[in-house]
């Protein structure tokens, strides 16, 4: 509505890629509003025909004043969407300073407050043309959120790749982002939409798909769509870190989707195949050129990386005897995985030795010893001794028919020879054989009278 304002912020956006003399500076008219495109050609050997594009919309509004003109009064719009058009503007002057397979296509679109206008124009006319468009990816709004360091990366089924990538390229990079998929939200109402009616594949980066009301990490923002959306309201840390995964996501992206074949990630298992104890570490080598996740099965473990060695480990927990432990790494493209059998066998442990009743009487028929350990037992032995160490009875053990982890023994309390023992304090000795090896735990038992 106030084309004077209009063009002299599609001007200075032109100037701004005028910095980076590689980038092809078109404006797009239609319907007496302005696109901004800067095209970075694909190096000169190239046969690629794919186009990655990275946008956001310039336009303006506050309407959610009720005396607001657009013709007469202000609508700076400093997160909505001065923070989308900087993040994109320094991506394009830094990836501009490389060679890339695909064209890489910067757009800051005009009418996107009146009906995503711009983007609808420019989809429309690359359907046209049919445009092999691989990903657009839309920044708008990503500045006010002082709660979290957080962003929402708002896909559909198909485009959900895309929010791998994003979330993979924050854990490699550690840019310490939260970043939430939101899948189809109706509610926003953004230019990757305009992507997504054509069948292309697109994402938008934004502080949240509701910004006129609190969510989970984030609280309103009061001056979305009002004169008071200026820059002194701007988390400007945050910025820079939505800024920064946007541009290597996108970086890692043109590259990969190039050399697919050439660099697709290898992964390794280096750790041994036995083991004794749980948690097992599980630890290997991987090799990438670009961002990836790894996860260790059983149970979905996110391994910890080490970038500069690319080796990772992760603690996971085995069953007793054989298990297929599987490492899996992700990167923006698919994923591979690799298993190796691993056998757990570990040192025995006793889950318990128990004595009961205790204290027994004299003339109470039988005491009870039960011993369960966390393995299956060969052979289990009770002796019974006095306080001062002199043995009183050796008492052979029967295991459990169900589970040959339990065995118990029965004592009449009497000696060898038949005599009842005398009422006081006896010191009982488990004695189990595991295998190869023999396991000891004492229990004390008073006998009274």
């Amino acid at each position: 509505f106030h084309r004077d304002a209009a063009n002299n912020a599609a001007q200075y956006i032109a100037n701004q890629f005028w910095r980076s003399p590689r980038l092809k500076v078109e404006f797009e008219d239609f319907s007496g509003m302005r696109n901004v495109v800067a095209k970075l050609p694909p190096k000169q050997d190239s046969a690629s025909d794919r186009i990655f594009i990275l946008c956001a919309h310039y336009d303006t509004k506050a309407n959610r004043e009720p005396d607001w003109n657009p013709l007469t009064l202000e609508a700076p719009g400093g997160d909505d969407n001065a923070t989308g058009v900087a993040a994109m503007l320094e991506i394009a002057h830094l990836l501009s300073r490389f060679d890339y397979e695909h064209e890489l296509r910067f757009i800051a679109f005009d009418g996107k407050e009146i009906g995503l206008m711009g983007s609808r124009h420019h989809a429309q006319k690359a359907t046209r043309a049919g445009e092999n468009i691989v990903a657009a990816i839309n920044i708008d709004m990503i500045g006010f959120n002082w709660k979290v360091d957080g962003v929402e990366v708002v896909t559909d089924a198909p485009s959900a790749w895309l929010e791998e990538a994003f979330s993979v390229a924050n854990q490699w990079y550690g840019l310490d982002l939260t970043v939430r998929g939101t899948r189809d939200d109706p509610s926003d109402d953004s230019d990757h939409r305009s992507f997504w009616d054509k069948d292309y594949r697109a994402v938008s980066l934004t502080e949240s798909t509701t910004p006129w009301r609190d969510s989970d990490g984030y609280e309103a923002n009061p001056f979305y769509h009002t004169s008071r959306d200026t820059i002194d309201q701007i988390n400007l840390r945050l910025v820079r870190k939505v800024t920064q995964l946007a541009l290597v996501t996108l970086n890692s992206l043109a590259i990969r989707s190039s050399q697919k074949d050439k660099t697709a990630p290898e992964i390794t298992i280096d750790s041994p195949t036995t083991a004794d104890q749980n948690p097992v570490q599980v630890t290997g080598h991987f090799e990438s050129l670009f961002p990836v996740e790894i996860f260790v099965d059983p149970g979905g473990v996110p391994a910890r990386l080490d970038r500069s060695n690319q080796t990772y480990s992760a603690n996971v927990f085995l069953n007793t005897g054989g298990n297929i432990v599987r490492a899996t790494i992700l990167d923006a493209l698919g994923a591979r995985s690799v298993e190796q059998i691993v056998r757990l066998t570990p040192e025995f442990e006793w889950q318990s030795a128990l004595v009961f009743p205790n204290p027994s009487r004299q003339n109470d028929v039988l005491t009870v010893f039960r011993a369960e350990g966390n393995l299956p037992i060969d052979e289990m032995n009770v002796f019974v001794y006095t306080a001062d160490g002199e043995l009183v009875k050796q008492l052979p053990g029967v295991a459990d028919r169900a589970d040959a982890r339990i065995w118990r023994v029965w004592w009449n309390h009497r000696v060898a020879l038949g005599a009842p023992v005398a009422a006081g304090v006896y010191v009982c000795r488990f004695e189990v054989r595991v295998s190869e090896d023999t396991f000891s735990l004492t229990q004390k038992l008073a006998i009274i009278r």
